[in-house]
């Protein structure tokens, strides 16, 4: 570890941002993360890049390595530690992080990467070109960027960009808030020219349903209540939208929170990174949540951010509340 960054910024963020320099994701996990999409023969050239990014893959691992976290704190060995045994067997060629994240979400159900397929379908049934850059596809740098590593996320986000040129790309359809909102917003701050059309998924969906006036109905009722991710609301400013498609969707009752704690308001769940600096506080904040939404006496809690349905599904698990946690586009791509 960098010595000028000890005791300043959390070991949790340093780890972080080396799995992303060095491996491509901030897990550092060695696995495929375009396997979701093998099967669904994506092209590669086509009017709009689906922009997947990392998180969905990979949180079945970092559900996992948070679990093993928990456990050797209780034993006094923190993060910094575990950071060194990890470093220490790299250089005999062992990649600890990689064998104790996938030991650890062993047996552990993924209700994660499926969304990447219910998202490819959606846009396919509303008629979206749509592609993908499968082994192509790099790590945005948002959490490095989120974590003050200005000067690596600018230069990871230049190399990024002259990807996406030699490859053609020119709109892109993101996913993940935090992903969305890094390629549209923070990427031309530090990329001259920058000019790349980027759109999050529910921009793209909410405007096709009105101009082919296309009709959602589900085969089941449904009650729902919905959890705004950070990003997707104050950052990104996508509030109506995803209210819009649920409001029309036939057989599903939206029960949304009290006024104080929705929209640009929404309580946050204590995802987002702060699970690898500060576990306890993550914890906490994501038990407030789920006490909040449960007043909605919904049995679902829908959101759109795969470390929002981790923290929430940890949250209701450690509340033992009976309600499922599940993304919103599973629900709509059942509706279509």
């Amino acid at each position: 570890m960098n010595k000028a960054l000890k005791g300043v910024v959390p070991d949790g963020h340093i780890y972080i941002k080396g799995n992303v320099l060095d491996k491509g994701n901030p897990v550092g996990v060695t696995q495929d993360m375009t396997a979701w999409a093998k099967e669904l023969n994506l092209p590669r050239d086509a009017e709009y890049t689906f922009f997947a990014g990392c998180g969905y893959q990979s949180m079945k691992y970092v559900e996992g390595m948070m679990g093993t976290v928990k456990g050797m704190k209780r034993v006094g060995m923190g993060m910094n530690k575990l950071i060194g045994m990890s470093k220490a067997f790299e250089k005999v060629g062992v990649d600890l992080a990689t064998i104790g994240a996938k030991v650890a979400a062993t047996g552990k159900e993924d209700p994660y990467t499926k969304v990447l397929a219910s998202t490819v379908s959606v846009l396919q049934k509303i008629g979206i070109d749509i592609g993908y850059m499968y082994e192509d596809e790099p790590c945005c740098g948002s959490p490095i960027y989120y974590s003050g590593f200005v000067d690596d996320y600018r230069k990871l986000a230049n190399s990024n960009y002259k990807l996406f040129h030699s490859l053609g790309v020119k709109k892109l359809i993101g996913l993940i808030p935090a992903c969305t909102s890094s390629l549209r917003d923070v990427y031309p701050k530090y990329i001259e020219d920058f000019d790349l059309e980027v759109k999050h998924f529910f921009e793209i969906v909410a405007q096709r349903l009105k101009q082919k006036n296309i009709k959602l109905k589900l085969k089941e009722k449904l009650t729902v209540t919905y959890h705004e991710p950070c990003q997707l609301s104050r950052y990104l400013n996508i509030i109506d939208e995803p209210r819009e498609i649920m409001n029309s969707i036939e057989g599903l009752e939206l029960r949304d929170p009290d006024p104080e704690q929705r929209e640009k308001w929404s309580t946050c769940c204590g995802g987002g990174g702060m699970e690898a600096s500060h576990p306890e506080l993550s914890e906490r904040l994501g038990v407030r949540r789920i006490d909040e939404l449960l007043k909605t006496e919904a049995p679902i809690i829908a959101t759109n951010c795969p470390a929002c349905m981790m923290q929430l599904s940890k949250a209701s698990k450690k509340l033992k509340a009976n309600v499922k946690v599940m993304d919103v586009i599973e629900i709509l791509d059942g509706a279509l």
